[in-house]
């Protein structure tokens, strides 16, 4: 999702409801209830999919969840932008112009903040959630409550207290029978599987250490300030360079190696970090408050270390690697090979990366007919943490413990979700000034 096109929409000061105390009540209150397709539905049953958040990632999702299932059908697509919505159904109405009756919209087109509340109501079986980081948890809330399916884009919160959110949405989504499947979706990449499947087998022995390096020129172009555009217009249009957002780079984009890294420790998650950041390169105010390089230094209750390293800097050399060194070798992940202690390739796992991000809404709608429900709440939430430990303590200067950044109590929710309120840009977080709350 990006933002309303219409500043001044009839929904603009429809809030949503943040509070993790409103969420949990609201989820004690309800009676547990089942998606209209309950899992185990037939192949001559048609699914119908909600989208909300109809931008590049959004549209993706939807194109292959239509493409995941023989007898799925779009049913309903939200968004905050109008003009964004109006896109995102012109490309998939192209992508599938030869099986027209995977796109059964029709006048199920929501606009405005309480986009998410009316594709639940239009009756989808599935929502996809492609919404900034920061509304996720709300949604995710909403979409298991109301007994839906759901597919969750990464990262799944912006801070603490909506990964604590996510966490009690996820033992919920259990009791009502309801399954979340998240966009970490490296976990569905065959290659990578294979891989994981050595180290967890021994093929290095005992892990010592961790590195990933990811140095990328940025992303996308900037939407220039329109006239009429409100603090909120601009800076939902640009959301990936507001951490309230986004949660920053290492949260939005880099959270991939980290759960990688979580996925290889099975499960462990590391017990403390120190980490450093800053802007060099991206400085200009129309980037917001987002850093553009980051290092973390996380350590592990077993001894294991992990060095992780990223940055978004134009005309700069990109590298993406991850390596986990063992007491007999090593292995370089991305590349799905193995090595002894010499440095010596002694195999290549896989030779050609699969189509992840299909993959993930293959085995989604694959296992609904199966009649078994995946939950992938507990490890996207906790991968999620893992980059909000690191930029807090990046933005702080301060060593963090495991148990100190999940009980943050920093919430970076806006004042309101109005449209005209005015929303003044936070000042770019300054080691040893900017205070751990």
């Amino acid at each position: 999702m990006n933002a309303e096109s219409e500043p001044h929409s009839p929904n603009r000061r429809r809030f949503l409801k943040t509070s993790s105390a409103a969420m949990v009540g609201g989820a004690l209150a309800s009676s547990l209830q089942f998606p209209s397709v309950t899992l185990g539905a037939p192949n001559s049953r048609k699914l119908k999919v909600g989208l909300v958040g109809c931008g590049g990632r959004g549209t993706g999702a939807a194109a292959q969840a239509m493409k995941a299932d023989s007898n799925v059908e779009l049913w309903a697509l939200g968004d905050a932008f109008e003009d964004q919505l109006t896109k995102s159904e012109k490309n998939l109405a192209k992508q599938f112009e030869k099986e027209p009756d995977k796109l059964s919209v029709g006048n199920r087109k929501f606009v405005g903040w309480d986009a998410i509340d009316r594709v639940i109501d239009a009756g989808p079986d599935v929502v996809l959630i492609a919404t900034p980081p920061h509304f996720r948890p709300q949604h995710l809330r909403k979409v298991v409550e109301a007994g839906r399916h759901c597919f969750a884009e990464k990262p799944v919160a912006v801070d603490a207290p909506g990964v604590r959110s996510v966490l009690e949405t996820a033992e919920l989504a259990k009791k009502k029978g309801v399954s979340i499947v998240s966009g970490l979706c490296w976990r569905y990449e065959t290659g990578m599987q294979e891989v994981m499947k050595r180290i967890h087998d021994g093929a290095i022995g005992d892990i010592v250490s961790l590195e990933s390096t990811r140095y990328t020129r940025g992303v996308g172009k900037l939407a220039e300030r329109q006239p009429g555009w409100t603090d909120m217009v601009y800076q939902m249009r640009n959301w990936y360079y507001y951490t309230w957002l986004s949660g920053d780079f290492i949260a939005e984009q880099f959270v991939h190696e980290l759960d990688k890294m979580a996925w290889l420790m099975k499960g462990e998650y590391p017990t403390s970090c120190i980490a450093s950041g800053g802007r060099i390169a991206r400085t200009e105010r129309k980037y917001g408050h987002v850093y553009d390089h980051f290092n973390a230094h996380f350590d592990y209750a077993n001894g294991v270390k992990y060095y992780a390293s990223t940055r978004h800097e134009p005309n700069t050399d990109g590298i993406w690697r991850d390596h986990a060194h063992g007491t007999n070798g090593w292995c370089d992940l991305m590349k799905y090979t193995l090595y002894d202690k010499n440095g010596k390739p002694t195999e290549r796992v896989a030779k050609k990366r699969t189509d992840m991000h299909q993959l993930e809404h293959n085995e989604m709608y694959a296992s609904l007919r199966r009649g078994e429900m995946i939950n992938n709440g507990e490890y996207m939430a906790k991968s999620t943490m893992m980059a909000i430990m690191a930029r807090m303590s990046a933005y702080t200067g301060k060593a963090l413990t495991w148990e100190q950044a999940i009980n943050s109590k920093e919430d970076l929710s806006p004042p309101s979700y109005d449209w005209d309120q005015p929303l003044p840009e936070p000042p770019v977080a300054k080691p040893g000034v900017t205070q751990f709350i």
